[in-house]
């Protein structure tokens, strides 16, 4: 499988895989796309801080592990760890 962006003006075209013709292709506005990406960048940086939150209480002992191991598989900063309860 081979996924291509391509930009055409204010045009992107996202082809699932560029190999074949008959691949499923999405085409939005640069400013759309810049507003989906935004938007679930933001969704994933409040799913680490709740996951940060769980770790906190359910894992206390290696809360800080498992939210680096989070953040780093999202590729996101890690956030602050919450204080033990």
């Amino acid at each position: 499988m081979s996924p291509i962006a391509e930009r055409f003006g204010d045009v992107v075209r996202l082809t699932v895989n560029a190999e074949r013709s008959d691949s499923p292709v999405i085409e939005l506005s640069v400013t759309e796309l810049r507003h989906l990406l935004a938007s679930a960048e933001r969704d994933l940086v409040n799913f680490l801080a709740l996951a940060a939150d769980w770790a906190s209480r359910q894992l206390p002992d290696h809360c800080p592990a498992v939210t680096t191991a989070l953040a780093r598989a999202l590729d996101l900063p890690a956030p602050a760890i919450p204080p033990e309860p």
